[in-house]
């Protein structure tokens, strides 16, 4: 298992070709606080998403299907 640590392993870019070493020191630690924001804030939304689909929807799955089922019929017995 490698760690986090390795600061002397070698990078390659997408041709295989080396990178230098002087742009991965500069770069790991840019890149672990990137990714940890990244990670945090795509939890945050989702949880946030979750829990507001959970409290705000009450009602259970075939009512509200039963009500857009009505509404849908409505409109297009409107529009005739």
């Amino acid at each position: 298992m490698t760690t986090c640590s390795d600061a002397n392993a070698t990078s390659f870019d997408p041709y295989g070709e080396p990178l230098g070493e002087d742009r991965i020191t500069h770069m790991v630690q840019a890149d672990r606080r990137a990714r940890n924001a990244a990670i945090a804030i795509f939890w945050t939304l989702a949880l946030t998403l979750t829990a507001g689909r959970v409290y705000l929807n009450d009602q259970p799955l075939g009512h509200t299907l039963t009500l857009v089922q009505a509404k849908i019929a409505a409109f297009v017995s409107a529009m005739r």
